[in-house]
């Protein structure tokens, strides 16, 4: 049976002055020590139950909804007076500025803690235990966070229980490394060694005749990725008297949300007046009074989901999720009860709100499958710039109403930096490579930008359907815009295709499965060699005999030095072993940063590998291909991750002086990954070759402290098969 050890922790004034942000669970871990602490040495039995507690998998963390209060500088001594010769009365010339900048909470809001044991972890002794030196805590953070604390032993579902009914948001330890400290074995000897240093902080100079001060030793933690969950709830909308699915047309999503989300409202008012300030931020996002309040990543989002996924989908909706962040003032219970089984009214027929399982719809937002690059909207995007109104009677037009291609081209640029500034408003950071704007669908059964208008609110010269190439792959649903809340700017993945000729619309990535032929233990960089020559060689018969073959495809200047890919980019070629895949694929994917775009060699490229069926490797033997789609459900080596492994050797750049191998391989892997826009990794060497003439490789393991999409090429022989990385299949981090 699982059990569940939860440590509720209540501060007294309502604020928290620890650095960071909420207390994290190296900082409970400090005070239940400290708190016993306080009678003197630890003893054998306090130490025993902290060495159980320390070796336990990261806690989930509950936290009270919270704002930051104001900064406040004091200015204190920095214990640097012999510089001042010992005069007291220059104490003010090494006085520091420190500041502290609270966090403010509800008081009655605990902070929680919760432990999962399973029978193997369980130790009855130890818990009871961690429970009295839960009564013994009288502080969390700094002196003035007075606080006290409760241990508790529930069950699974109780914690459940426990976690719905909190107000505030909910934080789940994910894979990966992170930035929240938290106990690891060794930790409480750490602890302590660092109290007993204050003792001996203080001695005399080789010389006898000064003072040294020596720094303590830090405490021992890891560092753990925390999530802040996202609760979705889904409804469908059913007819009353026959219980079958209602359509709602998607030019009425502004209507439906609104009528959705007053109904919640006034539930909510009703049963809990006393917040119906709380409830006026979460749901409409502003004061009673009228006024913009609390933050948007606090909002409840209520979302219609227009039926698609295939070309004769009639694109109504039939289906809402509600979206309840983690960090939401209301409980999720609540929220959940306000939208369940609300009647509605729609074209003279009852409508009832009814909760439904998850399905697939959920996949064609990008919500359950795979994150992707590639987004187009379903319900156009609200933008604050508007084009120029026409009035559409042309017997009524005067001279010199009509637009202009520089007029037009100004509004597609204003609108274009809104799109950007949309997206960051709905906190993604990834890049945009390229962005499409137009008033028509980009499906058959879609909806004109323009029949989306509700006047005065959002007018049809702000509405916009927008397809985004982004160069990271994020995950849905994708809602941005003005009217984000409301059900406008959703965004579906675009899932790339074959076309008619065979070829793949992959957007620089072109992908071919071995299907036959291929030889046991292939060499990938032979695989690789190949695959340039044949490619090559396929795009100078394209070309024509007397046309030069240009650097992007050969990787070599006319008179044939090797080309820098920083100054001349060219192609890179790979094989991915484990799916038996041969990679064609743009630079653009190997710098995060890249801003260069190669329409017309891509164009030609395509043409090329048209009909592309053999490949000859010689000693790797006659391969049989199969041309395959790169798209959205590709996480193979294209999905998100924050652990990633070599799968083909990386090659050092340069030898380092002065260090082992496995130093050489990891700095350069690093010096690599700061050179492609890659955020700076933890790297850990596998294994190791090195061969008389040949560059220093290995296999490498990256750990990145946040989701990082691949493609993952690096090393001196990115281009030829080398430095290939795959997301590993067991990220290691905590459960």
């Amino acid at each position: 049976m699982t059990n569940s050890l939860i440590i509720s922790v209540r501060l007294h004034e309502g604020w928290y002055h620890g650095a960071g942000s909420i207390p994290s669970p190296a900082r409970l871990f400090q005070a239940l020590a400290a708190g016993r602490g306080l009678g003197g040495p630890l003893q054998l039995q306090t130490i025993e139950a902290l060495q159980w507690l320390e070796k336990q998998r990261p806690p989930i963390v509950a936290a009270p909804v919270t704002i930051c209060g104001q900064l406040v500088a004091t200015y204190v001594p920095n214990n640097d007076l012999d510089a001042k010769q010992g005069d007291h009365r220059r104490m003010g010339d090494i006085r520091t500025k420190k500041t502290a900048h609270p966090l403010l909470f509800d008081p009655s809001v605990p902070f929680l803690f919760c432990w999962k044991l399973t029978d193997e972890d369980m130790d009855e002794s130890a818990v009871k235990h961690i429970q009295e030196l839960a009564n013994g805590l009288y502080q969390l953070g700094r002196t003035v966070d007075a606080a006290w604390a409760c241990a508790d032993v529930v069950t699974t579902d109780e914690l459940g229980d426990h976690l719905r009914c909190h107000r505030g948001p909910v934080l789940r330890p994910a894979s990966g490394q992170g930035n929240v400290e938290c106990p690891t074995p060794g930790s409480v000897h750490s602890l302590i060694d660092r109290h007993s240093d204050m003792a001996r902080r203080y001695g005399p100079t080789a010389d006898g005749k000064g003072q040294t001060f020596r720094r303590r030793s830090k405490p021992k933690w890891r560092m753990v990725s925390y999530g802040n969950a996202m609760t979705r709830i889904c409804f469908d909308l059913l007819d009353r008297e026959t219980s079958t699915h209602v359509a709602w047309s998607p030019t009425e999503t502004v209507a439906l949300v609104t009528m959705i989300r007053d109904e919640a409202v006034n539930r909510l008012v009703a049963a809990l007046p006393a917040h119906e300030a709380e409830i006026q931020q979460a749901l409409i996002g502003r004061k009673p009074t009228g006024e913009n309040a609390g933050l948007a990543s606090a909002r409840v989002r209520i979302v219609p989901l227009p039926s698609i996924g295939h070309e004769h989908a009639d694109q109504q909706i039939r289906r809402v999720v509600i979206e309840i962040p983690g960090n939401c003032p209301l409980r999720t219970d609540d929220v959940v009860w306000a939208f369940s089984a609300q009647k509605l009214s729609h074209r003279d027929r009852c409508v009832d709100l009814v909760t439904a399982q998850p399905n697939r719809q959920l996949e064609h937002y990008g919500v359950t499958s795979a994150a992707s690059r590639l987004w187009q909207t379903v319900t156009p995007v609200a933008l604050s710039a508007r084009r120029r109104r026409i009035e559409p009677d042309r017997t009524k037009r005067q001279l010199g109403d009509e637009k202009g291609a520089a007029e037009r081209r100004m509004e597609h640029e204003v609108a274009a930096s809104g799109i950007r500034q949309a997206l960051r408003h709905a906190g993604y950071e990834a890049t945009i490579r390229s962005i499409r704007l137009q008033r028509e669908p980009f499906t058959a059964r879609g909806q004109m930008a323009d029949d989306f208008a509700t006047e005065p609110r959002f007018s049809k010269h702000c509405l916009w359907h927008v397809s985004l190439e982004l160069n990271d792959q994020i995950t849905g649903p994708i809602c941005v815009g003005d009217g984000r809340f409301l059900g406008l700017g959703l965004m579906r993945p675009v899932v790339a295709v074959v076309d008619s000729d065979g070829v793949s619309a992959s957007n620089g990535i072109f992908a071919f499965t071995v299907e036959s032929g291929l030889l046991p233990n292939a060499d990938p960089i032979h695989l690789a060699r190949a695959l340039r020559r044949a490619v090559m060689a396929r795009v100078q018969h394209e070309l024509g005999p007397r046309t030069r073959l240009p650097t992007f495809f050969s990787a070599h200047y006319p008179d044939g030095t090797p080309a820098k890919s920083e100054k001349t980019p060219h192609l890179s070629f790979q094989f991915d072993p484990e799916n038996y895949r041969l990679l064609v694929i743009a630079p653009q994917f190997l710098h995060r940063n890249s801003s260069h775009q190669f329409p017309k060699n891509l164009d030609m490229l395509e043409t090329a590998l048209t009909d592309f069926r053999e490949l000859r490797a010689g000693k790797a033997g006659c391969l049989r291909l199969q041309l395959a789609s790169v798209d959205s459900s590709d996480t193979r080596l294209f999905g998100p991750s924050q652990d990633w492994k070599s799968v083909t050797p990386y090659s050092v750049n340069r030898h380092a002086k002065h260090a082992t191998v496995k130093e050489t391989l990891c700095r350069d892997v690093l010096a690599e990954c700061e050179g492609r826009g890659f955020p700076r990794p933890q790297a850990i060497a596998l294994d190791w070759l090195a061969q008389s003439g040949k560059s220093l490789s290995g296999h490498i393991r990256l750990t990145f402290k946040q989701l990082v999409s691949g493609p993952i090429i690096l090393g001196r022989t990115r281009h030829l098969g080398g430095g290939l990385f795959a997301p590993c299949p067991n990220n290691g981090g905590a459960e």
